[in-house]
C-alpha cells in the first residue's frame, strides 16, 4: 500500500514540532500589513502578529494559490504517495477552492477535505490523520475518521469585539450581535462551517465561565479531546484552562495559539475552546 501524505494549511496553527513529529506539510496563507506581506507562521509568529495588532496596526490576510498547493501535492505524490489535504472552512476561505483547482493540475493521488472548522479545529483532525496514517491505516479508513470527527468537533469562543471579524468579512450570522453594549463580550460558536452567534455576557470573567457551562452541557460528563485556545491572551487561556480541568472530563488537553491568520478575524484577546467527545 502507497504511503499516506497528510497536508494541511497554516490556519491548523499547530506548534512546528508537532507538522516535524507526523510529518505534516504546512501550505501557509498570508499576512498583509500594508505593503508588508509575510507568510503566515513562517516570516511572522503569533507574538510579532499580536504585538502590531496592539499597537493599532491593520491587517489582511490572502489564500494560497492554486499552484502553491499544486508544487507540494506533485512532490509528495511523486514517489506513488496518496495525499489527504485537509483545509480551513470552505465558509469562512477560499482555500479549500485553491486545493482542489490544485488536486486537478497534478496526476497523483490527492484528495481534499473541508473540514469546517477553524485553528486547532483543524489541527486535531490533522494530529488525528497523521497519527492514523503512522498506524498503516487506509485512505478510506483514514477519510472515515476524518469525516467523523468533522460531525463531532465543537468550537466555542469569546472575543473582545466583533470589529475584525466585521471588517474582515467573516462575520457569518454573527452580525446580528453588532452595537453591543460596553464591556458586553460576544460568545460565539462555530456551526456548519461558520461562525454562529450564541449569546452576550457581561465582562471575560463572566464570559470564560459561561464557555465552561456550555461545554458541560453540551457533553454531559463525556470524556472529550480538547484545546483551549488564545488569541494574543494567555491569561484569558489559563483562567479557561483552571476551570476546564477542574470540572470536564479531559482525555488530553492541548494548549493552543490562534495564529495571525485566524487572529487577523478574531482580533486581539479571544479566547476559546474547541473539542470532541469520545
Amino acid at each position: 500500500m502507497p504511503p499516506i501524505r497528510i497536508v494541511t494549511d497554516s490556519t491548523a496553527d499547530l506548534p512546528e514540532e508537532i507538522y516535524q513529529q507526523y510529518g505534516i506539510t504546512k501550505v501557509p496563507l498570508k499576512v498583509v500589513f500594508g505593503q508588508e506581506i509575510f507568510r503566515d507562521s513562517i516570516d511572522m509568529n503569533i507574538e510579532e502578529f499580536y504585538a502590531r495588532i496592539a499597537r493599532g496596526e491593520m491587517s489582511t490576510t490572502s489564500q494560497p494559490a492554486p499552484g502553491e498547493f499544486a508544487e507540494v501535492f506533485q512532490k509528495l505524490t511523486s514517489d506513488g504517495s496518496q495525499v489527504l489535504c485537509l483545509t480551513l472552512s470552505s465558509q469562512m476561505s477560499g482555500t479549500y477552492q485553491s486545493a482542489c483547482l490544485a488536486k486537478n493540475m497534478v496526476e497523483g493521488d490527492v484528495e481534499v477535505i473541508d473540514t469546517r472548522s477553524a485553528t486547532w479545529g483543524i489541527g486535531m483532525m490533522v494530529m488525528a490523520a497523521a497519527r492514523a496514517a503512522a498506524e498503516g491505516k487506509t485512505k478510506g479508513e483514514i477519510k472515515g475518521l476524518l469525516h467523523h470527527l468533522i460531525a463531532k468537533m465543537r468550537f466555542f469562543f469569546l472575543v473582545d469585539s466583533l470589529d475584525h471579524l466585521e471588517r474582515g468579512g467573516r462575520i457569518g450570522k454573527a452580525q446580528a450581535f453588532l452595537g453591543t453594549l460596553l464591556n458586553i463580550k460576544p460568545l460565539l460558536g462555530v456551526k456548519d462551517g461558520t461562525v454562529h452567534p450564541y449569546e452576550k455576557v457581561r465582562g471575560k470573567q463572566k464570559g470564560i465561565e459561561r464557555l465552561v457551562q456550555i461545554v458541560e452541557q453540551d457533553t454531559g460528563g463525556a470524556e472529550i479531546v480538547c484545546t483551549v485556545l488564545s488569541g494574543g491572551d494567555p491569561a484569558g487561556r489559563e483562567a479557561l484552562y483552571q476551570k476546564i480541568s477542574n470540572r470536564l472530563h479531559c482525555r488530553q488537553t492541548y494548549l493552543g495559539d490562534i495564529g495571525p491568520v485566524i487572529g487577523n478575524h478574531v482580533g486581539i484577546g479571544a479566547c476559546g475552546i474547541v473539542y470532541y467527545t469520545i
